[in-house]
């Protein structure tokens, strides 16, 4: 709610000599504030005071700006608002004068509701004054008889016909205007996106807009957050697609905030689909992005949001920013760099979030150990792809594909969310939107049934290239952008990273990688020699690396042993019947480990 500035200066007790007359103007359209509106209001309230020498300061002159009176927002939080409680509560003086244009100034709501406002005002001893050319009234509380309140009360009926009247004529109008262009599969005139203009009635291409808003979709597509972009995009000066029309509304920005990238990679428009408020969308609009693409920065926006809050800092230093976990008590994996003058080179750890608040024991990593192991192993991770060596693989364009479905799978979420919404606040609809439910959910079954053909395809390709050595480890460069895109890259195929380290043997290093869609993978790293791990199990069943002499096999199968079983001890003694369950499986687990390299060890001759 507005306050009254002169509220504070001004301190009124009884009735004053001069009266004291407060002028109050509102106009509910930037159009109508850039018109006449706001001269031919103030103008009434000067000569009517000169007239009838009443004075009028400027600081008494309330002003609500683009606010409709139709539904009482300036009842409610407007100056009106502030000024009738102001009366009622006694900082206005009695016998002071409310100067209006005409009584639908005031509120074109329902003729009772604006009449209670009218009474509230003359009772509080503010004298009411309308200045129309044909409806100069005074009213005051003292002397109003039943003729002066069957005439404001046909004035407040005719202002709320009429504004009825004209409400029904727009939404006519917009409904025979939607139809038609849904019908010719064009657009509604006059109501283009930014990148996109009129002329003779054709839509023509701005193609420096074109530029920035495909600009804006590679960069998010590529790993960089809503905030980075709006950064770049300001430092580089490229200007805003749009200036804001509404100068009504405050804190209007000429520069790009996270609010008008987000309502650019939010715009289905940029594959030429037109949304109205009710009915489906239509295309009308040339196509500047692909469809594809624009679900791939959907689901780019969504794994940021739901994984990797925070910052990245300035070189995107950690890949597995929110996908990182502590294998002991879940907590997040994070870079502390205790690098300074004394120690530069000191190398970067990374720590589980736990260890800072004294809740965890985990040993932390070297990051550098950690990523160059990683990306060694995991090698669905198809780096020369995301550089851009020149070599867009299929396992590549599979991953795209399989990120645009994700996107599409996260807007039908929201979408479904909406309904489920909508029901729960007013039930009556749910036979309507029941309907829409069911199609919701036969799409989302469909793109699930699409992503799983190509995550099997996905796991297909890998074992081809893994067992040829096509994919093999590349160095990443320090650039950050180039950085991000890979992590970016990693969050579409890893669900998460779970990672554990005891420092009181050589194989107490290992990470598990649980990827999206199912799988896992568990890599005892060799911390001396990270691009060459001792072994690598696949889902507890099947092994990709075993180690390359008897002594070593021996000793990781028995620190396995020793882990498996201090495991059990913590999930019996801490975790319930739940525990107990949980010590099962990973019983299971390490029998399948250990029976699986003990029979690859004979094999190779070692058992």
């Amino acid at each position: 709610m507005k306050t009254l500035p002169f509220l504070h200066s001004h301190s009124y007790t009884g009735n004053v000599e001069t009266p004291v007359a407060y002028s109050y103007i509102r106009w509910s359209s930037a159009v109508q504030g850039e018109g006449d509106s706001l001269r031919r209001q103030k103008h009434l309230a000067e000569q009517w005071c000169k007239e009838n020498g009443v004075r009028l300061a400027d600081d008494k002159i309330m002003v609500d700006a683009g606010v409709s009176a139709y539904r009482g927002k300036n009842l409610k939080e407007g100056a009106i608002s502030a000024f009738v409680n102001a009366a009622k509560d006694g900082y206005i003086a009695k016998g002071s004068y409310l100067l209006v244009e005409s009584l639908d100034r005031l509120s074109r709501m329902r003729t009772v509701e604006v009449l209670a406002v009218f009474l509230e005002i003359l009772r509080a001893g503010i004298v009411l004054v309308t200045l129309g050319e044909e409806s100069e009234r005074l009213f005051r509380w003292e002397d109003i008889n039943e003729r002066d309140l069957e005439d404001a009360i046909d004035e407040m009926k005719s202002s709320h016909r009429f504004v009825q009247k004209l409400s029904r004529r727009v939404k006519d109008s917009w409904v025979g205007r939607t139809k038609d262009a849904r019908e010719a599969g064009r657009h509604i005139p006059g109501n283009p996106p930014a990148w996109l203009y009129e002329l003779n009635g054709e839509l023509h291409m701005d193609e420096a807009k074109l530029a920035i808003v495909q600009r804006i979709f590679d960069m998010c597509i590529s790993g960089l957050g809503i905030t980075a972009i709006a950064q770049i995009l300001n430092k580089e000066g490229v200007p805003l697609l749009a200036k804001h029309k509404r100068k009504t509304i405050k804190n209007r920005s000429d520069f790009w905030t996270v609010t008008s990238v987000a309502y650019v990679l939010r715009s289905k428009a940029v594959f030429g689909e037109y949304h109205p408020k009710d009915g489906d969308p239509w295309i009308a609009f040339p196509p500047i992005v692909a469809k594809e693409d624009y679900y791939r920065a959907e689901a780019s926006r969504a794994m940021r949001h739901m994984v990797a809050k925070g910052r990245t800092g300035k070189h995107y230093t950690n890949l597995f920013k929110g996908i990182a976990k502590c294998h002991y008590c879940g907590e997040a994996m994070n870079i502390k760099d205790g690098r300074n003058q004394k120690q530069p080179n000191k190398a970067l750890q990374f720590r589980c979030r736990g260890v800072g608040v004294k809740a965890c024991s985990h040993k932390p990593w070297n990051y550098e150990v950690f990523e160059s192991a990683f990306l060694s192993v995991v090698r669905e991770i198809d780096t020369r792809a995301v550089i851009g060596d020149g070599s867009e693989s299929k396992l590549a364009e599979i991953t795209k594909q399989l990120q645009a479905l994700q996107g599409e799978r996260s807007n039908l979420m929201k979408v479904e969310e909406t309904y489920l919404s909508a029901i729960e606040k007013t039930p009556d609809i749910e036979p309507i939107y029941q309907a829409r439910v069911r199609s919701n959910r036969q799409k989302l079954d469909a793109i699930n049934a699409q992503a799983k053909v190509l995550e099997v395809e996905r796991n297909k390709v890998h074992a081809e290239r893994s067992a040829s050595n096509e994919l093999l480890p590349v160095e990443l460069p320090k650039d950050a952008k180039i950085r991000a895109k890979v992590a970016e890259h990693i969050r579409t195929i890893v669900e998460c990273v779970t990672l554990k380290r005891d420092g009181t043997s050589k194989f107490g290093s290992s990470f598990t990688v649980h990827f999206a869609g199912g799988g896992i993978r568990t890599v005892h790293v060799d911390y001396t020699n990270p691009k060459k791990p001792y072994a690598v199990t696949r889902g507890f069943k099947g092994i990709d690396i075993i180690p390359d002499d008897l002594a070593t096999a021996t000793g990781l199968g028995d620190w396995i042993l020793t882990e498996t079983i201090r495991e059990v001890d913590w999930m019996v003694e801490n975790g319930g019947k739940a525990g107990l369950e949980g010590a099962k499986r990973v019983i299971g687990r390490m029998e399948e480990v250990q029976a699986s390299i003990e029979r690859q060890a004979r094999e190779l001759g070692f058992r």
